[in-house]
């Protein structure tokens, strides 16, 4: 089963819960973390081949090329047992697809604050203007970049991970990392 046709699915299923972002592709899988592919990272962030969660109806679900924060890389491990917030960015890239930017698992939340959708616009911007006085080649870049700019203003991350429930997302916040 491809991911946009589990996309489709998991929509349906988690209405309630808000809109689950399908132009900007946020999505939560519950389950466990049942094999991670080989990685690439440095000390910022990981880079998995895939990841792959387990739901506890027995479906596999394979996160291809998805990159990993060190907020969440310090809560995933084989056998992590939670809902996951995946971040789809980008259809086809080299180095990766997804961010997984959130972690809910046994009384403990994790929530990324780094938002590599829009650092990936900026960069995509800046190259696109840089090459836009070349014969308007980064025009064929910008253009398209303009339109993923929007999606970042139109929906929000810490909506789908809090959720609406104010309380709630008080003591979810409460739990999240210090940094110093």
């Amino acid at each position: 089963m491809n991911l946009s046709s589990w996309r489709r699915v998991s929509g349906n299923r988690n209405e309630s819960s808000g809109n689950i972002g399908v132009i900007m592709s946020l999505f939560s899988i519950v389950g466990t973390v049942t094999a991670l592919g080989q990685s690439v990272f440095n000390n910022d962030l990981t880079i998995f081949a895939y990841v792959e969660i387990t739901e506890a109806t027995g479906r596999r679900v394979s996160i291809e090329k998805v990159a990993v924060c060190n907020d969440i890389m310090a809560r995933l491990e084989i056998g992590a047992v939670g809902e996951f917030f995946v971040d789809r960015i980008f259809k086809f890239s080299k180095s990766f697809r997804c961010q997984m930017f959130g972690i809910k698992s046994n009384g403990v939340a994790a929530l990324d604050k780094r938002n590599l959708r829009t650092r990936t616009i900026i960069a995509q911007l800046i190259f696109g203007l840089a090459l836009t006085p070349l014969f308007g080649v980064g025009l064929l870049l910008g253009v398209p970049t303009l339109f993923k700019a929007v999606t970042v203003v139109t929906h929000d991350r810490h909506a789908k991970f809090y959720g609406a429930d104010s309380e709630y997302a008080r003591r979810l916040a409460q739990q999240q990392a210090v940094r110093i």
